[in-house]
């Protein structure tokens, strides 16, 4: 507990003394030498933190000013959404040279990040053959496997011998990094078993069929790539081959590289619970802005919609003004019950606990435990009621309507989630605002219809 305090706080001075002092230099002199030692022997990551915390300003003047000492590593420790702004002040031969010193799946990573105009004036500043190589990664779905896989892979012959095997290892030009398995091909290039490397290197002798772990879990390049981390947590995998429609091995995608689409995606799911597509930290204020207007937009609409049905009961909320006290129980009691069921399915979903096969029953389990908790709540509410007003008629309207609207809730909190990740939309962004909107109206169209009804 101690280290990890001491860490952060390390990280906290280290931005405090160099972030002031990055800005002097670059208000003043400039001097490529001064800015190249007040960075020198920090970790890309550091640095990148730097490069976020400076302002816009300041943070071109640095890039621009050091960019011939920069680790390109540097570049894929920046936020998502910087990453863009922050390549554009680089040339397209600049940006290939920071691609070639990277490994396929990580320099594939920062040229998605670019903008389409850039990214075409970069490949065509590629060497052909590379150019060819991005291009047809470029070609994957943006979410699927051929995108997250590295294409630096070590693969045996099962005919080979174990020193044959370590030869041919020790005499590669580029051994790709972390890889703790060799994918062991046949003729064709179909991975037919997996070596982790401890192994061959406890061997002396023996042929490589003979080690080798014939339970191979192939990954097919369209996937998506929660399908692929689904499969890593289901089997446990380290590392996984590529492979097309053919069976042959295109690449192999590694557990760092799952548990950044695993990151990646519950980052996804809190920001899409609070209406946002995407991490907005570093944008412009008129890019913030727009990029939330349509959720709000839609929460307008909520709010009108809600206006006109209370408007349409006024002669009721005029006899009885008391009502107006009550009326947004229901509601709030309805929107929470919502939110607790679509919080547990959109995990479900995301996890694979929940598909088709079980869908009816996790309906019907959902709707009871909305129907009972709707009940305590609908009785202690209308007691409460009851001894406030000292009035039946407002105990058994509000009690009526929670029970209803908490039923609704929690039957729609289940279905809607499904129903959207059927269509193949994100239950997380969507569902949210289609269940408040019914939660809402609802729950006021039942209290009020009630208190006209039971009050005539």
């Amino acid at each position: 507990m101690g280290k990890d305090v001491f860490r952060e706080d390390a990280f906290q001075h280290l931005l405090q003394d160099k972030v002031p002092l990055l800005k002097k230099v670059l208000s003043h002199h400039r001097d490529p030498a001064s800015l190249y030692k007040l960075i020198e022997g920090l970790h890309p990551r550091e640095i990148a933190y730097l490069i976020q915390y400076l302002e816009a300003p300041y943070r071109e003047s640095f890039v621009i000013w050091l960019k011939p000492h920069f680790n390109p590593e540097v570049f894929l420790f920046l936020a998502q959404n910087l990453r863009a702004d922050v390549m554009s002040l680089l040339s397209s031969p600049e940006v290939v040279q920071i691609l070639m010193a990277l490994e396929s799946d990580r320099a594939l990573s920062l040229l998605s990040s670019l903008e389409e105009e850039q990214q075409e004036a970069v490949l065509e500043a590629m060497p052909e053959k590379e150019r060819i190589l991005f291009s047809t990664r470029l070609a994957y779905a943006e979410d699927s496997a051929g995108r997250l896989m590295q294409m630096e892979v070590l693969t045996l012959s099962q005919d080979w011998s174990i020193a044959q095997s370590l030869k041919h290892i020790r005499e590669l030009k580029v051994f790709p990094s972390h890889i703790q398995d060799a994918f062991v091909v046949d003729e064709y290039h179909h991975p037919i078993g997996i070596l982790p490397l401890s192994r061959l290197l406890r061997e002396k002798e023996g042929l490589i069929k003979d080690f080798m772990d014939l339970e191979v879990h192939s990954i097919p390049v369209q996937w998506d790539q929660e399908e692929v981390a689904f499969m890593f947590r289901l089997y446990t995998l380290i590392s996984a081959p590529v492979v097309n429609e053919m069976n042959e091995l295109l690449g192999m995608i590694t557990l760092d590289k799952v548990m950044d689409v695993i990151e990646r995606k519950a980052a996804e799911d809190l920001f899409h619970m609070g209406r946002i597509h995407s991490s907005d930290f570093y944008a412009s204020i008129f890019k913030t802005s727009f990029s939330r207007i349509h959720w709000l937009i839609i929460t307008l609409f909520n709010t009108l919609l809600t206006s006109v049905v209370i408007n349409a009961f006024q002669e009721t909320l005029q006899e009885k003004v008391a009502l107006t006290v009550l009326m947004p129980i229901a509601a709030a009691m309805g929107g929470n019950t919502g939110i607790q069921s679509a919080t547990v399915i959109i995990r479900a979903l995301a996890t694979r606990e929940l598909s088709m096969v079980n869908a009816g029953k996790t309906l019907l389990k959902e709707g009871r435990v909305a129907l009972l908790n709707g009940t305590i709540f609908g009785i202690l509410l209308g007691i409460i009621v009851y001894f406030w007003f000292n009035d039946i008629h407002f105990s058994m309207i509000l009690g009526g309507a929670v029970v209803f609207n908490m039923l609704w809730a929690g039957l729609a909190g289940t279905f809607l989630p499904i129903m959207i990740a059927r269509f193949r939309c994100d239950p997380a962004l969507s569902a949210g605002p289609l269940l408040t909107t019914t939660t809402d109206v609802l729950g006021y169209v039942l209290f009020l219809g009630l208190a006209k009804w039971l009050t005539l």
